[in-house]
């Protein structure tokens, strides 16, 4: 089982520990936290240095993220066999174009797995087929396996479900841990957040405010709590699959940039 850290800022290198044999360099979910060329530079040469695998993670993008993508491509192509994470289907066929010798990974974005954790509310009160069609998700049809094997896609990247996961593994998946991504918009509700006479839901300069805050969440009809980091909802979920080889996961992707930030070290 490999195991990868996921890191978005080069501040948070130093959470990287030699339990991890791969480093997932890049946002997610936001095209303004894209590096620069300069920092992706930076950490290809930690990679290097302590020998560690490497894939850049990209978000979901407008036409203007697309254009600052550019440059990351050229720095990337000088890398040995880079692996590249893709949450946009613009961004996937470019890649499919332009740079075909990029092993490509479906992002889970894109896996459309069904998320929602107020499904835990109707576990009791829905017959055991529509229970099992929650656990499953859309890339296991043939249809589907067909075209992602068209477009190069070697891997796809998968939440840790609160009801579960069931599938059949025809391509190789990871296992994103200890949190899961819920929901995202490119309205961010972080933006401006520390600037009282701002109201909320209001677009401003983005000042990476999702950096300094994290925002825990409840509410009665929710059976757990969910985190919100800058445009983004997670929840936890700490508890592994003990089948991991029976759905095809050879690979744990653990957020502790995540983990820091949620729960800081005191």
């Amino acid at each position: 089982m490999e195991k990868a850290a996921l890191i978005s800022n080069l501040d948070n290198l130093s959470l990287i520990t030699s339990q991890h044999q791969r480093l997932y360099f890049g946002p997610e979910f936001c095209q303004y936290l894209l590096p620069s060329s300069s920092e992706l530079r930076e950490a290809l040469n930690f990679a290097r240095q302590k020998r560690l695998s490497f894939t850049l993670v990209t978000p979901f993008v407008t036409d203007e993220g697309l254009k600052n993508l550019t440059p990351l491509w050229k720095v990337l192509k000088d890398w040995k066999k880079p692996e590249v994470v893709v949450n946009d289907w613009g961004v996937l066929s470019f890649l499919r174009e332009n740079y075909p010798e990029f092993p490509l990974v479906l992002g889970r974005l894109l896996s459309k797995q069904k998320r929602g954790p107020r499904l835990l509310n109707i576990k009791d009160r829905i017959p055991r087929e529509m229970w099992d069609h929650f656990q499953r998700f859309y890339l296991d049809l043939p249809l589907v396996q067909n075209f992602l094997s068209q477009m190069g896609i070697r891997r796809v990247e998968l939440d840790n479900l609160l009801q579960g996961i069931k599938r059949e593994p025809k391509i190789p998946a990871s296992l994103y841990y200890p949190y899961a991504y819920v929901t995202t918009t490119r309205m961010c509700l972080t933006n401006a957040c520390d600037q009282r006479t701002q109201p909320l839901r209001s677009i401003f300069s983005c000042r990476k405010e999702c950096r300094v805050y994290t925002f825990k969440l409840t509410h009665r009809n929710m059976p757990v709590p969910l985190f919100l980091k800058g445009n983004t909802q997670f929840f936890k979920n700490k508890r592994i699959p003990s089948h991991l080889s029976e759905l095809g996961i050879d690979r744990l992707v653990q957020e502790v940039e995540y983990e820091s930030d949620f729960y800081p070290a005191q």
